[in-house]
């Protein structure tokens, strides 16, 4: 099954409704042209936001296509919203990352879980610092995943 990943700045500094427009029509592409199935966010900020709602969007006309949410630990907010968010999501994963990694690493290293198990990665990436550039340098190693930076459309 093809797999599609989005990984982005946690703040957006930009048109939001032009980057929801330019998720919606890459991720539709992906669908009908390379038959990706599967898109994997997370949700820690504005771009993954605006990725799953892009997506959620999508499952109306794509019936067989399903969005997961990738997280690197349970928090208190999915408990307390389970049923939200198994209304927004087909599926949660918790990322399968090493046990002894420092919390602050926990986003990261899901990111770049996604990453190794995806297909193809649409990002946001307009400044050069934060996890998402990292995220983006650990993608462009691996021969595996066709990016496209949606800022460089």
């Amino acid at each position: 099954m093809k797999r599609c990943c989005f990984v982005g700045h946690s703040e957006i500094y930009g048109n939001r409704d032009l980057i929801y427009d330019m998720i919606r029509n890459k991720s539709e592409e992906l669908i009908i042209k390379k038959g990706v199935k599967e898109f994997w966010t997370g949700n820690y900020g504005e771009f993954d936001h605006i990725a799953a709602s892009a997506v959620r969007n999508l499952k109306k006309t794509y019936l067989d296509i399903s969005i997961i949410l990738i997280i690197p630990y349970l928090t208190d907010e999915i408990n307390k919203y389970k049923e939200q968010y198994n209304k927004d999501y087909d599926m949660i994963i918790i990322s399968d990352i090493p046990e002894k990694t420092p919390k602050k690493y926990h986003i990261i290293k899901t990111n770049e879980y996604m990453v190794d198990n995806s297909d193809y990665l649409i990002c946001f990436i307009n400044h050069n610092w934060g996890g998402a550039v990292k995220t983006l340098e650990y993608a462009e190693k691996k021969k595996h995943i066709t990016i496209f930076n949606i800022d460089k459309l």
